[in-house]
């Protein structure tokens, strides 16, 4: 049964969005003194310097909205704690003060913590199979964190394009709203809406827009992990902790463009014979616009790809389509993804071994 939006909710998301654009605006200054700035160079597109503070400003907003709520909230104390665990190490990782190791290393404690802090974590997978539904039993602990770590990297891998991650985290916790009203979630539902108004309140200062002047603005690690861990958070809890459940593979299409690329991503790493973790540009956006595409072409169509896979999930759930069938579908469109985007990769490559193959040697 749908719950109408309170429109305190509301206020407090325009309340996050105005503290989290005063944020960027007054950190702007002191973000060049402190060289939080991210410098170009490398695998990156800006020409100039760019302050790194709308991940800070994303958290910040986000707490001193909720501020007021906070003793309603005993079930998520370990979810802000890891936030602020999280935007912490982002900070001084976009300072240059942690090593990557480390990085995974607080992400692993952040995801540990969830699980047994905050007692979230998946037991049932819903019924796969038509058969019976899958409990998780011993290993859904560290399938939850396995899981978790996966998706604040891959928001992190997304942060590639301006507007890209805020606007695809921005779709997946709209749903994430919509989904806990329905099932009546009044907590889950007021802390997704007000981080959802702060990541307004960046994306005005990161979308490719004249607007944002010469305020441009990263989130950085500071931002892409506290969101990731948000969405994690919540795919788990909004199937897991409730009477009224969303189905688990339902979250697999709202989830599914982030799940698809870094799966792709990783096979191709891995068929190069290189770490999953090496950063390259064989990401979807990356492909797209080497194919072509502008910037802003790629930034709508993977949002509105995002949310009309998440709105095809959401429909089959309220349709009361069977698990099964919402599962094996979504694998479907793994296929047809991997096929489109990998299968060209692994072509491209056994046709330049080829030409190298017929070349004369220059031996006469």
């Amino acid at each position: 049964m749908f719950t109408h939006l309170p429109l305190t909710y509301l206020a407090q998301a325009v309340f996050a969005a105005f503290v989290t654009a005063l944020l960027i605006l007054m950190l702007r200054r002191p973000a060049e003194r402190w060289r939080l700035v991210d410098v170009p160079g490398g695998r990156k597109r800006h020409a100039a310097p760019v302050a790194v503070t709308g991940g800070v400003a994303i958290t910040s907003a986000m707490l001193v909205a909720l501020a007021a709520s906070f003793s309603a909230f005993g079930q998520y104390a370990a979810f802000f704690v890891g936030a602020v665990i999280l935007a912490t190490t982002g900070l001084l990782d976009d300072l240059g003060e942690v090593s990557a190791g480390t990085k995974m290393l607080v992400q692993v404690f952040v995801a540990v913590l969830m699980t047994s802090g905050g007692a979230n974590f998946l037991i049932n997978l819903g019924n796969l199979f038509a058969t019976d539904p899958i409990n998780t039993r011993l290993w859904g602990i560290p399938l939850t964190v396995f899981a978790t770590v996966a998706v604040i990297n891959a928001i992190n891998m997304f942060d590639g394009l301006d507007g890209l991650a805020g606007s695809l985290a921005l779709v997946m916790l709209a749903f994430f709203a919509m989904f806990a009203l329905v099932i009546g979630d009044l907590n889950a539902a007021k802390i997704i809406i007000v981080l959802a108004g702060a990541v307004v309140g960046f994306l005005f200062f990161n979308l490719p827009w004249p607007l944002r002047g010469e305020h441009r603005t990263f989130m950085g690690d500071a931002g892409s992990m506290v969101l990731g861990f948000a969405i994690a958070w919540f795919s788990v809890s909004l199937t897991q902790q409730n009477m009224n459940n969303v189905p688990t593979p339902t979250m697999l299409w709202v989830l599914g463009l982030l799940l698809m690329d870094v799966f792709t991503v990783t096979v191709r790493r891995l068929a190069r014979r290189r770490s999953p973790m090496s950063p390259d540009r064989d990401h979807i956006h990356h492909i797209l616009m080497r194919r072509g595409y502008s910037p802003r072409a790629v930034l709508a169509l993977l949002v509105a790809a995002n949310a009309l896979m998440a709105a095809v999930g959401t429909a089959l759930w309220l349709l009361d389509v069977p698990d099964w069938w919402i599962f094996w579908s979504f694998l479907a469109v793994c296929a047809a993804y991997f096929a489109f985007f990998f299968m060209p990769f692994r072509l491209y490559r056994l046709r330049a071994r080829t030409i190298d193959d017929d070349e004369p040697n220059g031996s006469g």
